[in-house]
């Protein structure tokens, strides 16, 4: 049965709860004209066990219903930074955004004044956003939280009626994330096609219709002198045409070049050296964390490769090479240790698995590869008895999306090391508490 939700349904707030319920699989239904005539104080969570007020209340609960989707972060300190953002959305974005908003929308009159110093805070929060998704994908972690779907729920008005294309250039790394929140299957189910805010000077467009009205009414007055006028044009004719062909000229220097087969190799050899040393710090990572939870397997995930099997084959390399203690900066280091990584890009999830060759007796790593790709229509693309890669394509017809998949299969690949006795259980005791599988360590 599904659980109430009165609320105003267009209201953004209300939407950041609705989006949360697609990604935990709760089925909630929002009542028609649920207003607070009818119900008191809104928006209201009727649940079999009692009610729940507040919106962020309301979005905090379902988005704990499901610990392993994860949108209240994959540990304790992940859930205080999807905290922290939540609270900065609050105070430090939505409230200036609102004073800018609302009389847009006839909420109330617009006050100049208040207008102009809450563009002001607008842009320091949004300057705030783009500084920190500058490294990160995602507001916390490495998938999708609450933090994500309050911060884009709350600009979508925004971004619809009043952040021009102008406002919105400076903010490159916002824009990006912002784009990747709408285009998630459970964004778009609640939002729909959010069309942003064209360019200021499109707002004036019926300026210049104007301007030619007013020329076609003074138009009559010239009549008297026609060939005048056809002389004056055919002279100014061939500079029209002068001033066409130097547009055209600049527009041709101006067009990005095609890169030098000597430039597309460069950037190839500069995209591996940035996914070595990525890999080169996982690796570091991982054995340390392995070491304080006597780990023989790790799963994790890393960004650089955006879902290409050869740059994460490199990237594993990277992670099992031979760690110099005597290096300032350490890299790899835990080749001893089972792992199986994932790298998610916008046309597949690469999966590459290796298991060391001293633990092939306790588990088969085409096996555990094969496994985990067969929940989710994957393909095996090579294995050896050490390592075995292979992808999972997107599919958007079937809802198939790499970030999206990518969590549910790491919580597959630690499930069949619980199976085979290769991963450490919680005995209850605080005092042992780690958090393994996850990748909430930082790049």
């Amino acid at each position: 049965m599904p659980m109430k939700l009165y609320a105003h349904p267009d209201n953004y707030k209300t939407k950041k709860a609705l989006v949360a319920a697609k990604y935990v699989g709760l089925e909630v239904d929002c009542p028609k004209n649920s207003g607070a005539a009818a119900t008191g104080k809104i928006p209201v969570l009727e649940t079999n066990q009692g009610c729940i007020f507040s919106s962020t209340a309301i979005a905090r609960y379902i988005s704990r219903i499901s610990p392993p989707i994860g949108l209240y972060g994959q540990n304790i300190l992940e859930g205080g930074m999807i905290d922290s953002w939540i609270e900065f959305c609050t105070h430090e974005l939505e409230v200036p955004l609102c004073t800018w908003v609302l009389p847009v929308k006839g909420v109330f009159p617009e006050v100049p004044e208040a207008t102009a110093h809450a563009k002001e805070d607008v842009k320091k929060a949004l300057t705030v956003l783009n500084n920190h998704l500058l490294h990160n994908t995602f507001m916390v972690g490495h998938s999708m939280t609450l933090a994500d779907i309050s911060v884009c729920c709350a600009l979508v008005d925004g971004m619809r009626l009043v952040l021009d294309e102008n406002f919105r250039k400076p903010f490159t790394n916002l824009m990006r994330w912002f784009n990747l929140c709408l285009n998630q299957p459970e964004f778009k189910s609640v939002l729909g096609e959010v069309n942003l805010l064209g360019s200021a000077a499109s707002a004036k467009n019926s300026a210049p219709k104007k301007e030619a009205a007013a020329k076609k009414e003074a138009a009559p007055k010239k009549e008297a002198a026609p060939k005048e006028e056809a002389a004056a044009k055919k002279e100014a004719a061939p500079k029209k045409e002068g001033k066409k062909d130097k547009k055209a000229e600049e527009k041709q220097e101006d067009a990005p070049k095609e890169p030098t087969p000597e430039e597309l190799e460069k950037i190839k050899k500069d995209k591996l050296k940035k996914v070595i040393k990525e890999g080169g710090k996982r690796g570091v990572e991982i054995e340390g964390a392995a070491d304080m939870g006597g780990l023989q397997f790790f799963c994790t995930s890393v960004d650089l490769p955006e879902g290409d099997l050869e740059l994460l084959t490199k990237s594993v390399e990277a992670m099992n090479a031979k760690s110099d203690p005597t290096e300032e900066e350490r890299k790899g280091g835990s080749g001893h240790i089972g792992k199986m990584v994932f790298s998610a890009g916008v046309d597949q999830l690469a999966i590459v698995a290796y298991v060391p060759e001293e633990k092939l007796k306790e588990l088969s790593c085409e096996e555990w590869l094969k496994t985990v790709l067969s929940n989710f229509s994957g393909e095996v693309c090579s294995t050896t008895p050490s390592i075995c890669t292979g992808t999972v394509k997107t599919n958007s017809d079937k809802g198939v999306f790499p970030l999206k998949i990518r969590e549910p299969m790491i919580l597959e690949a630690n499930n069949f090391l619980r199976k085979k006795g290769l991963f450490p259980e919680d005995n209850g005791s605080d005092d042992d508490e780690c958090v393994f599988g996850d990748d909430d360590f930082p790049s």
